[in-house]
């Protein structure tokens, strides 16, 4: 495909329409001399997609292929650039690295989608879809990770009891199950020893979703590099160049909502002033990037000395956890509840992604007392801006549990790319229209 790009670039460029708005004038080069570059492109560009995990065994959406793909092909474009300033011996012609970036992305794009789309053929219709069958308490984080890849058929057991083992493999004799994931079972030795014997005895695979030292909480990957196999806890994605690259991001993103939003916002300001006594913007002291605290702004929806009235409420609170949440609060005025269940409150948070206090996506900031109260766990939130939208709040927000959102949270950290990002901001209007756990 690179090659293939290549060819197609230098033809462009000097045999089609591009002529006329971009004359040739020293000749047409000979195209030996591309040829040449292509032995240095090669090498370098499939270590460039290894690194990006081109060539890992699952496939991800078609959104999340295009932005690995510009992410790399750019990168091996500004390698090979600069590679030609230091060969003095023929003068390469940058339109065609132009148009070669361009049909690099088109070719190798499109290439992987279809090889997706034959494989996923070939699944259905002649090798078969690998069936697994997850047993045990739902897991947020690992119904993710099956969802990531389309071509699994994932089964759900209602039974997960250790006295349901016989219904167990009933329900894997019946689906065709190649595969059984474990989640945070409380079985004996004896138990899992005989579940992993017959198993064994059918061909079927065996796996656990740890749940020693809260390592369920994090991705883990088995490290042999010291002649035993060790867990190894995946660290934060959202580092160098990563953290940069989503800081423009936000930025630009941010500026732009602000303009096209200003008339809106400033309407909605008017309306709470109407509506109850008080400054139309609240603004709170919240916990964010490494611990420390920032002025958190958003409409207020609830009356003005909601926050001296909170001691009276804790104990009611709906969800289990240091976080306050209760569907019916008293202290929400009249056009609060609008604002909230719609999320048109966290607007004014804008100003504080251009501040650099937040991001657009990432974990939600807590007030302080509610971060006093966080375990090592959950501390690692912490460790990246908070966001405005995230993944537990296309989750299910409010209605989730508080072990749930931290999962979540955790899962986002030590996976983020552009395109999750993307997929979140994407999702978090039809999940606010859905009003799932709003409140």
């Amino acid at each position: 495909m690179i090659f293939l790009a290549l060819i197609s670039a230098y033809n462009l460029r000097f045999f089609s329409f591009l002529t006329s708005f971009f004359p040739v004038t020293k000749g047409i080069p000979a195209f030996v001399f591309y040829q040449h570059a292509a032995l240095f492109i090669v090498p370098l560009w499939i270590f460039i997609f290894f690194r990006f995990n081109f060539y890992k065994t699952y496939f991800i959406p078609a959104l999340d292929e295009i932005i690995r793909t510009v992410q790399a092909v750019t990168i091996g474009i500004v390698f090979l650039i600069l590679a030609t300033f230091f060969y003095r011996e023929f003068s390469f012609s940058r339109l065609v690295f132009f148009v070669f970036w361009a049909t690099s992305i088109l070719y190798i794009f499109a290439f992987r989608e279809v090889f997706k789309l034959i494989f996923r053929g070939l699944l259905r219709n002649i090798i078969g879809r690998e069936s697994i069958l997850v047993v045990g308490k739902e897991n947020e984080m690992l119904k993710i990770v099956l969802k990531r890849n389309p071509h699994l058929q994932v089964y759900y057991s209602p039974y997960d009891e250790e006295s349901h083992i016989e219904k167990i493999k009933n329900t894997v004799s019946e689906k065709k199950v190649n595969q059984v994931i474990l989640t945070k079972t409380n079985w004996s030795e004896n138990a899992l020893l005989s579940m992993y014997d017959w198993c064994e005895s059918a061909s079927i695979d065996l796996k656990f979703v740890p749940d020693i030292v809260q390592l369920c909480r994090g991705e883990i990957s088995i490290d042999s590099s010291l002649g035993i196999p060790i867990f190894h806890l995946k660290s934060i994605s959202l580092n160098g160049f990563n953290f940069i690259f989503k800081r423009i991001f936000d930025v630009f993103a941010s500026s732009l909502i602000l303009i096209l939003l200003s008339p809106l916002l400033g309407l909605i300001a008017v309306l709470i002033k109407f509506d109850s006594q008080g400054p139309s913007i609240y603004s709170h002291k919240r916990m964010g990037y490494r611990g420390q605290t920032f002025n958190f702004y958003k409409f207020r929806t609830m009356v003005q000395d909601a926050d001296a009235q909170l001691e009276k409420f804790k104990a009611m609170s709906e969800r289990q956890g240091p976080v306050f949440k209760m569907s019916n609060d008293p202290r929400i005025t009249k056009i609060g509840k609008f604002l909230r269940k719609y999320s048109i409150d966290e607007l004014p948070q804008l100003i504080n992604v251009l501040k650099g206090d937040m991001s657009l996506v990432g974990p939600r900031p807590q007030v302080l007392w509610e971060a006093a109260a966080y375990d090592d766990w959950a501390k690692r939130r912490l460790r990246i801006l908070p966001g405005i939208t995230g993944l537990w709040q296309i989750s299910g927000r409010a209605s989730l549990s508080y072990e749930e959102m931290i999962e979540l949270d955790i899962f986002y950290i030590e996976n983020w790319s552009l395109g999750l990002d993307l997929k979140i901001l994407f999702m978090t209007l039809p999940a606010i229209f859905g009003k799932k756990g709003a409140y």
